[in-house]
């Protein structure tokens, strides 16, 4: 579960840094406070990390663009959408096995 756990910490390191390169504010907020969480062995950090995806205006409708008010250029959306997109499937993935192994 050790080995679990970091590699979600990685992962949401990485998120993270994006998030913070771009300018989105309320899910860099969500994610330090779980990354804080998990770091202190609180599980309600996994648990409130879950509790971002699904539903309308979770974490996986977050697009960042220029139009949403993101420092991001035009030819960098798409890229920087599709590396969020796979960090932050990578991120749920390891949070339920984390929750299942609980």
């Amino acid at each position: 579960m050790a080995d679990l756990t970091l590699q979600l910490l990685s992962t949401l390191e990485q998120i993270t840094s994006l998030l913070r390169k771009h300018g989105e504010e309320h899910w860099l907020q969500w994610i330090v406070r779980d990354v804080t969480l998990i770091r202190e062995g609180d599980f309600h950090g996994v648990e409130h990390l879950l509790s971002a995806y699904g539903g309308m205006g979770s974490f996986n409708d977050l697009y960042l663009c220029p139009e949403n008010g993101h420092r991001i250029e035009g030819p960098d959306v798409e890229q920087v959408n599709k590396q969020l997109r796979a960090l932050a499937s990578q991120a749920y993935d390891l949070a339920r096995h984390l929750e299942r192994a609980a």
